[in-house]
């Protein structure tokens, strides 16, 4: 569980750090292995407890008893996984990278509309973003940089690099959703990030 070890090291405030130690790192392992179960691969699961623990941090003040912190952690990541379901029967997915990719390619004059309103909601989505988390997803898929590249550019270790992209992913998915956002309409074959 590295990615939540260093997501530990890069929160602001001493006591919060030491909430995440002491209640909901040590259940690490098991809210890992409930979320292979539950997704099936290792991406998935790692996206779907670094959201559970994300979360859980900003809403540790409503546990009332600190010592029941791992049925908390489940119901959460319960909570996430079927909302996250619930979400994905109503639209039509398309595939982050494809959206990228619209936005550069330049070769059907038919696509200058589309590609207008394209920009216009990932701009608008990426805008509503943390800074912190919006610049490594804009380094990453619109400059081109690796993660390794980030990580130098924005003196953040490549761990942190990882986790915030695919936080921003998480944060930008749920916007363009919620805006009812869709570039291949007739085309269901396609998926959101």
């Amino acid at each position: 569980m590295d990615f939540l070890v260093k997501f530990a090291e890069n929160l602001s405030d001493r006591e919060g750090r030491d909430k995440f130690k002491k209640y909901l790192l040590p259940h690490a392992a098991v809210i890992y292995r409930a979320a292979f179960r539950l997704c099936k691969t290792s991406h998935g699961a790692e996206d779907l407890v670094q959201e559970t623990y994300y979360l859980a941090l900003k809403n540790f003040d409503q546990l009332k008893d600190r010592e029941k912190s791992k049925y908390w952690l489940f119901a959460i990541l319960r909570n996430v996984f079927l909302k996250d379901i619930e979400k994905s029967k109503h639209r039509i997915e398309i595939e982050f990278e494809s959206v990228c990719y619209a936005l550069r390619n330049d070769t059907h004059l038919e696509n200058e509309l589309l590609k207008d309103e394209v920009k216009n909601n990932i701009q608008s989505a990426l805008s509503k973003l943390d800074g912190k988390l919006r610049e490594p997803i804009r380094l990453f898929y619109f400059e081109g940089l690796s993660y390794q590249e980030i990580s130098k550019t924005l003196d953040i270790p490549i761990g942190t690099v990882m986790s915030r992209i695919a936080r921003a992913k998480v944060h930008l998915k749920r916007d363009l959703v919620r805006t009812g956002f869709s570039i291949f309409p007739q085309d269901e074959t396609h998926k959101v990030f």
